[in-house]
């Protein structure tokens, strides 16, 4: 998913001699010419000042902006790929009451109709149990999910195929190939994604 500097400036007068007050009334030209260059130098570090502060400043916005204000790295991955790993790590841990919340409510309300008197965590419970039925892992070690959209009559699909390293169910690591990638299939139902059950 910064480091902020400051700019100062310190001015330093060299090499003044005091004059006295004999010395300016002998040399008037001597002194009001010291006094123009001294004005003029004057003006020309201010406006190098204010140069300096200007550019730092678009830096500091531009950098602020590329990187969110400082913040992390805004993740760019696409929803789907994110809303896959989050289904697979909720069934996977056996959180069985949210990842009710992860089911397209159309295939939900099929569901209690069938099962009316049981719970969020029991409904969770047996969702999950049919989610990995086909998953032959119990673990992720490092996952690369790829999205594949297609139209239907009712609305948007999205199939996430998922590949990478796991953990299988005696605790070894396994491979999983892009050509055997998982089929994992989205379905948007009222502008959101839900793990679409009925296409597994």
């Amino acid at each position: 998913m910064g480091i902020m500097t400051g700019v100062g400036r310190r001015g330093e007068i060299m090499g003044k001699k005091r004059i006295s007050e004999e010395e300016r009334i002998r040399t008037p030209g001597a002194l009001s010419a010291r006094r123009r260059v001294g004005g003029r130098h004057g003006r020309g570090v201010r406006d190098r000042y204010a140069a300096t502060v200007l550019m730092f400043t678009a830096c500091l916005v531009l950098l602020s902006s590329a990187a969110g204000c400082g913040g992390d790295t805004p993740n760019t991955r696409p929803t789907a790929e994110q809303f896959v790993e989050k289904a697979l790590l909720t069934a996977l841990s056996g959180k069985r009451a949210e990842f009710v919340g992860l089911v397209a409510p159309s295939f939900l309300e099929v569901a209690r109709a069938e099962m009316p008197d049981v719970d969020d965590e029991t409904l969770g419970g047996v969702l999950i149990a049919g989610f990995l039925e086909d998953i032959p892992f119990s673990g992720i070690i490092e996952a690369q999910y790829g999205v594949w959209e297609y139209a239907v009559e009712t609305g948007q699909t999205k199939v996430v195929y998922v590949s990478g390293r796991f953990i299988d169910g005696e605790g070894n690591e396994m491979v999983i190939g892009e050509a055997d990638a998982i089929r994992i299939p989205l379905y948007v139902e009222e502008g959101r994604l839900y793990i679409d059950l009925l296409d597994l």
